[in-house]
């Protein structure tokens, strides 16, 4: 039983309700905790910081909040252009179909989309999203002065410049197809045609 039941129960006493907090008390109680208990319903507490209660009694007795990023804030939705291109896949996708169906030669592939928010590498040409530009084109500023001031300590052989779309699996692939072109056009010595 709680004190309440207990009181009814007996019947000994007449508990009274208090105004503020809702709790029975007999009327001698109730007096004394009325004033308390406005007092403590009307202060507002404040709230509770462990962080500050660990850092009391050390060194570290503040601690800074560090403002937002204002990168968050500016990010634009660019699901237009997601959308854009999107459709242009799909579409092309459709024209390969149509072309293998019929027999007709492929048409050339739809031209890469550039993502407005990446930024290009002066040094090789790749794109990067702005957080990966900023480690990624210090990185490959040094490789670059490697290379030129490897280049520079051997003036005999000097590095065939490449063009830097192309990687390197894909221009030896060309290479090699354009030498089989010359030589299927060409009439092979000792042989007659």
């Amino acid at each position: 039983l709680s004190c309440f039941e207990f009181y009814i129960a007996t019947g000994s006493q007449d508990l009274f309700p208090c105004e503020i907090c809702g709790r029975h008390f007999a009327r001698d109680v109730l007096m004394r905790h009325g004033p308390i208990c406005k007092k403590v319903f009307n202060k507002k507490r404040k709230p509770f910081s462990s962080l500050k209660q660990r850092l009391q009694g050390t060194e570290i007795t503040t601690v800074k909040k560090q403002p937002p990023r204002k990168n968050q804030m500016e990010r634009k939705s660019n699901w237009r252009q997601h959308h854009e291109d999107f459709i242009n896949a799909i579409q092309s996708a459709k024209q390969v179909t149509k072309a293998i169906k019929e027999g007709q030669p492929l048409p050339p592939p739809p031209p890469p989309s550039v993502n407005p928010d990446y930024i290009q590498c002066p040094y090789c040409l790749r794109r990067f999203n702005e957080a990966a530009a900023q480690k990624h084109i210090k990185f490959c500023e040094e490789q670059a002065a490697r290379r030129a001031f490897a280049a520079g300590s051997k003036p005999t052989k000097q590095a065939p410049k490449k063009n830097p779309t192309l990687t390197s699996a894909v221009l030896s692939l060309l290479q090699k197809r354009a030498q089989e072109a010359a030589n299927t056009s060409e009439p092979r010595p000792g042989k007659e045609q």
